[in-house]
């Protein structure tokens, strides 16, 4: 075993040839075989079971389960399809009707322009919640009694009188007619009954229901199956399936309604719209009417107001019409300024009085100074009431006369004179007595004169002081009036303009567009069915096989093995129909084209420096070992190489029944010294091939294969020959194929599609890793040119023979074992 070469990585695998672990205690199950087994102290070779795992093996492997069992998931694809196309005949088309309402918008700047109208009823948001509303809702429930199924649409004629009166019996029902057709019972959907009459009567009376069926309705033997729900349930159903909106402006309102039923939908949406009309100007026209009713009171009051207010006006002005009062006078043209008359009375007697006070006091001035010296009188001339006062005038002017006099009569005669001594008398009178006397006769009368106008000052004073509180209360009467009667005209013109608007109300939404039934349904749901069932039943189709794959222990593709188990392929061999067919046969052509295959590949991975010493074993029984080992020890003695075919399966070996040799002597007879290695060696038909068989059963045969007269063997054997292939019983089977791989060195192993477990084959090479054997790799056997292997099968028309004239001998190839 020292000649051994060292071992090498597996092709395949990425990983670096580990370094050698030291020796490990046997595993459990040989403690005879290492307590006395040459193999002693040898280390453990590196395996290339590297089992790997990602997501492109996944894929590999989901593809491959699929090619498998594609037709499992074309039966249930199918199955899956027709039970949808099934599945549609319970289904009903959706249709969607479709109306369109016009909403008036005021445009403030068209307010002045146009008839008198009302303001717009809603916002524009607030039109769709009026339409949602069960205002409008409530009465189309009830109008097309919505709130009423019958389980049959055919059944629908029979609800044409159905009505309903607070309290009723909301739920399930069903209403039988007897075979005779004169009476008819009211039940429940459990059973009870809840009414028996005849044909004719009224139906639920006691449950809340005004239902009178028509005649000839109810036919012998009829059975209608129906459901009454709350006509509010069926306004927030109707409203859950309207769908509506408005475009940016506002101005159009979009109304749709789907359903199954193209004619119902489409009368329940024109329902729908048409009591969204009436609601609306229903509401605009109690608008304007309570609008009407409001401005009459208000106007009424206020005209009360504003006769209070001038009645309370009138009656001041009549008391205080006498009275001085701080009114504007109008302007004359061409005047600055006019004072009013009781103001300038006030002023004028002021004045009128300060000239009386000057003028007695000048006159009283003149008096003084008349007694202390000789003034002249002159100076009384000037004053006033001097002037006013004709007799002290005319005693002046006499003054003034006699004194003149005296002054020409001086120039002419002198004193003694009697004429100017009368003159002289007559001015001194004047002087002393006359002018005097009726001056302070003025000065009495001025002094009278005086207190009567400051008597009449002070009243004229008290009457001017009440003016301005006079002058505010009539502003604030007269305020008053003016707010009253602006407030009566602005209630006046609002009211005429509501009673017009009223008169000539125009609605603010006006139907546009009217549903219509359609003809094509808008959502049909069967073909969306049809293949989701389809889609469906695939995905179940796959995920099964994928899952029964999965699940299935079984090698199935060539990444199991090389993945899952981590080993390379070194051949994959095809399913062989008639083994004893020559090598015309396509099939055994195939096989022994793959035969070559795996003889280059195992060549190449077992390497030179000597003889090639392979252990060919399997997992299981039936994997194809035996077949494996025949058939490659005849394609290296094809080649030829000196090869020799030993049968290690010491248990239940068959080999020589292929071969067509004796069983005994064989290989333990050679191992217990019962017979030479001359004997048990034999020859066989094929050339360069030589066969060891089993050879006799012993109970202790396992214990010969593990002694040292097989190491002795197999080391005379390497001198003879250039392939030693050992067929070994299945790893499954006990020690046997382990001893026999640590006498060879090497192990090649063998599985078959659709027969070998591959937690088997896990379990059983996890063991490898503690012993000295190298595993070369595996041999695919029994493999259908189909799915991932078709690509293994060779091209047809490319095999081999020989021409008559230029044969080389017998022929080496005679198909296979």
């Amino acid at each position: 075993m020292a000649c051994r070469p060292p071992p090498r990585p597996s092709p395949r695998s990425k990983d670096p040839v580990p370094s050698i672990e030291p020796p490990q205690p046997p595993p459990d199950g040989f403690p005879e075989v290492w307590s006395g087994s040459p193999f002693r102290g040898a280390q453990p070779v590196p395996s290339a079971f590297r089992p790997e795992h990602d997501g492109v093996h996944d894929w590999q492997q989901y593809r491959g389960a699929v090619a498998r069992y594609k037709w499992v998931v074309v039966l249930v694809s199918t199955v899956g399809t027709l039970i949808g196309v099934a599945a549609t005949r319970f289904l009903r088309p959706e249709y969607e009707v479709q109306a369109t309402i016009w909403i008036e918008s005021h445009d403030p700047r068209t307010e002045d322009r146009g008839p008198i109208r009302g303001d717009q009823l809603l916002q524009a948001s607030s039109w769709l919640q009026l339409l949602r509303s069960y205002v409008v809702l409530d009465h189309v429930v009830r109008d097309l009694r919505l709130y009423v199924t019958p389980a049959l649409p055919a059944d629908s004629d029979l609800f044409q009188s159905f009505e309903v009166a607070a309290p009723f019996r909301p739920g399930a029902y069903r209403l039988a007619v007897d075979e005779s057709g004169r009476a008819f019972t009211l039940f429940t959907t459990a059973g009870d009954s809840l009414q028996h009459a005849a044909v004719g009567d009224s139906i639920g009376n006691g449950l809340g229901f005004r239902w009178t069926a028509r005649a000839g309705a109810l036919l012998p033997g009829r059975v209608v199956d129906f459901t009454v729900g709350t006509p509010r349930s069926a306004a927030e159903q109707l409203a859950r399936r309207l769908r509506a909106k408005t475009d940016e402006a506002g101005n159009f309102l979009s109304v749709q309604l789907t359903g199954n039923d193209a004619r119902h939908v489409t009368a329940v949406l024109n329902a729908v719209v048409q009591r969204y009309v009436a609601v609306a100007a229903d509401l605009k026209r109690d608008k304007l009417t309570e609008l009407s009713k409001i401005l009459q009171q208000q106007l009424q009051y206020a005209e009360h107001n504003l006769r209070s207010a001038e009645e309370v006006f009138e009656d001041f002005r009549v008391q205080t019409i006498t009275l001085p009062a701080d009114r504007v006078t109008p302007v004359a043209p061409g005047v600055e300024l006019t004072r009013d008359p009781g103001v300038a009375a006030f002023f004028n007697m002021k004045v009128e009085r300060e000239q009386l006070r000057r003028d007695r006091e000048a006159i009283e001035l003149a008096l003084a100074q008349a007694a202390d010296s000789a003034a002249s009188w002159d100076a009384l001339s000037v004053i006033g009431s001097v002037q006013q006062s004709p007799g002290l005038m005319q005693a002046l002017k006499e003054l003034t006369d006699k004194q003149a006099e005296q002054r020409a009569l001086g120039y002419r005669y002198t004193a003694d004179f009697s004429r100017v001594g009368y003159v002289r008398e007559q001015v001194d009178t004047l002087e002393r007595k006359t002018i005097p006397g009726l001056a302070r006769a003025l000065i009495r009368e001025l002094a009278m004169r005086e207190s009567v106008g400051d008597a009449r000052i002070r009243l004229a004073s008290q009457d001017l002081r009440q003016i301005p509180p006079r002058a505010i209360q009539e502003g604030r009467l007269r305020r008053e009036v003016a707010v009253a009667e602006n407030l009566f005209t602005t209630l006046q013109q609002r009211y005429e303009e509501a009673r017009l608007a009223e008169a000539s109300s125009i609605p603010d939404v006006r139907v546009l567009d009217v549903a219509t039934p359609p003809l094509v349904p808008v959502r049909n749901t069967a073909p969306g069915v049809i293949l989701g069932a389809f889609l469906g039943s695939m995905a179940l189709g796959l995920v099964g096989v994928v899952r029964r794959d999965r699940a299935d222990p079984r090698v199935r593709c060539p990444e199991q093995v090389t993945h899952d188990i981590g080993l390379p392929i070194l051949g994959v061999l095809p399913h062989v129909k008639v083994r004893g067919a020559g090598p015309e046969d396509e099939h055994v052509a195939q096989v022994i084209e793959a035969m070559r295959s795996v003889r280059l590949s195992l060549s190449q991975t077992h390497g030179g420096g000597g003889p090639m010493l392979v252990t060919v074993s399997s997992p299981g029984i039936g994997d194809g070992k035996s077949f494996v080992s025949a058939n490659l020890a005849l394609a290296y003695s094809g080649a030829g190489q000196r090869t020799l075919l030993i049968d290690g399966d010491v248990r239940r070996g068959s080999l020589h029944r292929a071969m067509l040799t004796q069983r005994t002597p064989g290989l333990t007879d050679v191992l217990a010294k019962r017979a030479p290695l001359e004997r048990v060696t034999q020859a066989t038909s094929y050339t360069a091939l030589e066969f060891i068989s089993a050879g006799t059963h012993f109970r202790d045969a396992p214990e010969l294969l593990g002694s040292d007269a097989m190491v002795e063997l197999v080391t005379r054997l390497r001198g003879s020959y250039g392939v030693i292939l050992v067929d070994s019983p299945p790893l499954a089977s006990g020690v046997d194929p382990y001893t026999l791989g640590m006498v060879t060195g090497s192990l090649l192993l063998v599985l078959r599609t659709g027969a070998t477990s591959l937690e088997l084959a896990r379990t059983k090479l996890r063991v490898l890793d503690r012993l000295p054997i190298r595993l070369l790799g595996v041999v695919v056997n029994d493999v259908r040119p189909r799915g991932v292997y078709r690509y293994h099968s060779y091209l047809s028309g490319y095999g081999t023979a020989d021409e008559a004239e230029y044969a080389m001998g017998p022929p080496r190839v005679r198909g296979v074992l």
